[in-house]
């Protein structure tokens, strides 16, 4: 196999998107919604359990965005995932925009980071 193929992964019973699996020559690699790499390749149904695990959970939480002009992250909260992009709201009242304006970041970016770690 000379290129990986990446598809989406639905959860049955509502049919919701988690994510995606890799598939490559040692196996399944699971990847959320934002583009990460959540384990190494596997079986077709262990990569499958691996999204299943946390849903979209993480998606809820509070998150660390980079801004070019800011000397500190600022928090915010998901409020869109696409493949192609994220949109999150400003959740910081030490940040000068109002509380709720939106960026739109390309996904995957860098610049996102979980509040948690």
């Amino acid at each position: 196999m000379s290129e990986d193929v990446v598809f989406p992964h639905t959860r049955d019973g509502d049919n919701e998107k988690l994510g995606y699996l890799k598939m490559t020559e040692e196996g399944f690699v699971p990847i959320d919604l934002l583009w990460n790499e959540l384990d190494a390749a596997m079986e077709l149904t262990a990569a499958e359990a691996r999204l299943e695990e946390p849903g979209l959970q993480y998606l809820a939480e509070d998150w660390w965005l980079d801004i070019d002009d800011h000397p500190e992250r600022v928090k915010v909260s998901i409020r869109e995932v696409s493949m192609e992009r994220v949109v999150v709201a400003n959740a910081d009242f030490g940040y000068p925009a109002d509380i709720g304006f939106e960026f739109i970041l390309a996904n995957p970016t860098p610049r996102l980071h979980p509040a948690a770690s």
